[in-house]
């Protein structure tokens, strides 16, 4: 982590002057401030002082303060002013939140659906308001969103950290920001499956997955996916159906769990297209038939049982009920029942009839015939069983792919192999020399492109006679491996 040179407190930056420390991570530093006259209270963030020499650090630092200014919404952070200490370190004023950070609500487990609902809310209408002025976010996770309340005690949530945000276009439609190709933005654990591809082209639709994966945890008390690695987590992003909701948290209200199970969809085109969309499902304005959503592993683990309330069931199948069709009466579901035991009572009376024999054949004399048996046709050739394609690619490619059954190199990728069509899935797992092995299993269903970003090891410490020898000239240099502060969360 980069860290501020010397403390600023007690000393004035603009027109406040600096109380204490808030927090600090890899792209700068938040203060409390006070204006010594009318005393109201800022948070006063700043670049830390090695990274201000870095002018696309500057540029993205102030795109921060640009975009918020740009938006202008009450769920979002509030901008008063920004500008340069007299040493050169950009800094940007915004309005000082008290509450708790969305991470510290979520660390205490589950929370109360109603609670949830209005967080989604106050999200989408913010996010909306974003993304009508061309801004994606692309860093959502609970440690940028705030929960404040307003002087009469409502609930009101402000997003942060528009550090990586990208402005698509200005209003005269050029292009106002570069970013650097390849480079990854967000926080493995909420990207979605086009960020840890690493797309070049991300639009809107990246945050409604990322908002996803945070009303999965606010409702279950635990993300959809997790591992042990960034690379196993990319993968499970991009390959894996995320686990159903109601499994985990069965006393969800199914038009919630719809919205957030659509949310996940790993094409943008199966997700919401717009956060307005999403916001009328979150609310129950709008209730999609689970046919319309990916349902992931775990849902058929759920006990039937009655809904508690018409906003509150407990199984996947009342989910189904609600949401494919409200408006099926009792009435209509008596006929249907009738009509279900009309057919049962016409099956066991056909089953319970007893069948009239025919009378034996009497048998007949005749006379002998020349003419030759015609010999049975032989049984048809069983049919060959049905193949799909698994393709493998790696970033960077030539990983090796390691069939778990046996063991055996099967190759290195881009790789492809034919499975025969089924359910059971097979395992394997991609190996390159200074990248962690990546585990993955297909399920071979259809025919599918298995694209993993592979984890660089960390190089050993250099050893003492390494340190030694004289250094390389600057050109022959790498570059910076975390030169977007992924590693550390910023403020």
């Amino acid at each position: 982590m980069v860290t501020a040179t010397a403390s600023l407190v007690n000393q004035t930056i603009g027109n406040y002057r600096v109380l204490s420390l808030l927090g600090e991570g890899g792209m700068g530093v938040v203060y409390l401030a006070q204006h010594p006259v009318i005393g109201r209270k800022v948070a006063i963030k700043l670049l830390h002082a090695v990274l201000a020499r870095d002018a696309d650090i500057v540029s993205r630092f102030f795109n921060e303060a640009r975009a918020i200014h740009m938006i202008a919404h009450e769920n979002i952070v509030e901008i008063l002013d920004f500008g340069q200490t007299a040493d050169g370190q950009p800094y940007f004023i915004m309005e000082y939140l008290e509450g708790e950070a969305l991470i510290e609500a979520v660390s205490r487990g589950p929370m109360p659906v109603d609670q949830v609902e209005a967080i989604g809310l106050q999200m989408c209408r913010a996010l909306a308001a974003a993304h009508a002025k061309g801004i994606v976010h692309r860093d959502l996770k609970p440690h940028n969103v705030q929960l404040c309340h307003k002087a009469d005690g409502a609930l009101q949530v402000k997003i942060l950290d528009f550090g990586v945000a990208k402005i698509l276009a200005s209003p005269d439609g050029a292009q106002s920001v570069k970013t650097r190709t390849g480079s990854l933005m967000g926080t493995p654990l909420y990207m979605s499956p086009e960020q840890c591809k690493g797309a070049g082209v991300l639009d809107h639709r990246t945050d409604i997955y990322s908002l996803g994966v945070m009303l999965f945890e606010m409702i279950a008390g635990r993300p959809p996916f997790t591992a042990e690695g960034v690379g196993e987590l990319f993968a499970k992003h991009m390959l894996e159906q995320p686990p159903s909701l109601l499994h985990f948290a069965p006393e969800t209200p199914p038009y919630l769990a719809a919205a957030v199970m659509k949310s996940l969809a790993k094409e943008p085109a199966e997700r919401f297209q717009s956060m307005e969309e999403f916001q009328k499902a979150i609310t129950g304005e709008v209730k999609l038939p689970m046919s319309a959503v990916p349902m992931g592993a775990g849902a058929t683990q759920i006990a039937p049982a009655r809904p508690t309330s018409a906003r509150a069931a407990t199984t996947l199948s009342s989910a189904t009920s609600e949401m494919d069709g409200s408006a099926v009466g009792p009435r209509t579901r008596k006929l249907a029942a009738i009509a279900g035991a009309a057919v049962v009572a016409a099956v066991l009376i056909v089953l319970l009839i007893p069948k009239k024999h025919p009378p034996a054949p009497q048998p007949t004399v005749t006379a002998p015939s020349a003419a030759v048996e015609t010999p049975p046709a032989p049984p048809p050739a069983p049919e060959a069983p049905a193949k799909v394609t698994i393709r493998f690619e790696t970033d960077p490619p030539g990983a090796h792919v390691i069939d778990e059954s046996d063991g055996k190199d099967l190759g290195k990728a881009p790789f492809e192999v034919q499975l025969d069509k089924g359910n059971d899935p097979a395992k394997y797992t991609l190996r390159l020399a200074g990248y962690r092995d990546v585990p993955l299993s297909a399920a071979p269903t259809a025919d599918r492109t298995m694209h993993v970003v592979l984890d660089k090891i960390a190089a050993p410490a250099p050893s003492a006679a390494d340190r030694r020898r004289p250094a390389r000239h600057a050109s022959h240099r790498r570059s910076v491996i975390d030169e977007d502060g992924l590693a550390t969360p910023s403020f």
